[in-house]
């Protein structure tokens, strides 16, 4: 039962879009609103989305750069923090990080895409 679960947790960090797929289809189901499965299927996305990032740089490079992820995030805070300090509006905590972590979304996505392109043509052609 354990390496069914573990195998379960490992593609699902492997391929995050799954848990994006999963989500987005049972919480439009459950809901009936597109905007709140889309926005549940990103937030849930995310998490794994850094573990699949962490991995892959383990894979491509036999190095960790969970270090860069970690500084990426706070300064996704700090940057949504400065923006709503400027503009005035009420600085929460909770409205800060639901920002950021869709931000992280957008930026991982983009990471996420460019480092299995890079890792697929880097093994073709160490082939």
């Amino acid at each position: 039962m354990a390496s069914v679960v573990g195998a379960i947790i490992a593609t699902l960090i492997t391929v995050p879009y799954i848990v994006f797929f999963l989500i987005n289809k049972s919480m439009l189901k459950l809901t009936k609103k597109r905007r709140k499965a889309f926005k549940a299927g990103v937030d849930c996305t995310t998490f794994f989305l850094f573990f699949a990032i962490e991995r892959m740089t383990v894979e491509i490079w036999g190095q960790s750069y969970y270090w860069i992820l970690l500084l990426l995030f706070l300064s996704g805070c700090l940057l949504f923090t400065y923006v709503i300090w400027k503009n005035e509006l009420d600085l929460s905590i909770r409205k800060i990080l639901r920002l950021n972590w869709r931000l992280q979304f957008l930026v991982l996505s983009i990471g996420y895409f460019s480092l299995m392109t890079y890792g697929v043509i880097s093994r073709i052609l160490d082939i």
